[in-house]
């Protein structure tokens, strides 16, 4: 009788450590994509040397949600920062320059080359 009054209370106290535990914790929302988390991946300076597509991205709650609104083209001779190829994204390539493509908490700017040969479209300068 005694170890089964033990076991309870010993049941007890550890139910009501864990729910202490839970009411400190904040509450976990799933949240939107960061842009700046994209953007921070640029890390190859270019040089446009064929004109390319540029759309403006607004994230979503995952890399599906993401809304791709067409905003140019990059012109020949223009310098920027560029990722690597990114498939997931949609093909292409996330793009900064200080000037006009930017990324902020909801939104980054992606360069898209529907050709085969993905890496016509610049030239690697450092």
């Amino acid at each position: 009788m005694k170890n089964r009054k033990f076991l309870i209370g010993l049941v007890t106290t550890i139910f009501c450590i864990i729910g202490f535990a839970n009411l400190n914790s904040k509450a976990v929302h799933a949240s939107y994509l960061n842009g700046n988390s994209y953007t921070d991946m640029c890390t190859r300076y270019v040089k446009v040397i064929k004109p390319i597509n540029v759309y403006k991205v607004t994230t979503g709650h995952y890399e599906a949600q993401n809304h791709f609104k067409y905003v140019g083209k990059l012109k020949k001779g223009h310098r920027l920062w560029i990722s690597r190829w990114l498939m997931s994204t949609g093909s292409g390539w996330v793009i900064i320059d200080s000037n006009k493509y930017y990324s902020s908490r909801r939104t980054f700017f992606f360069a898209h080359n529907p050709h085969s040969n993905r890496t016509n479209w610049y030239k690697r300068i450092g």
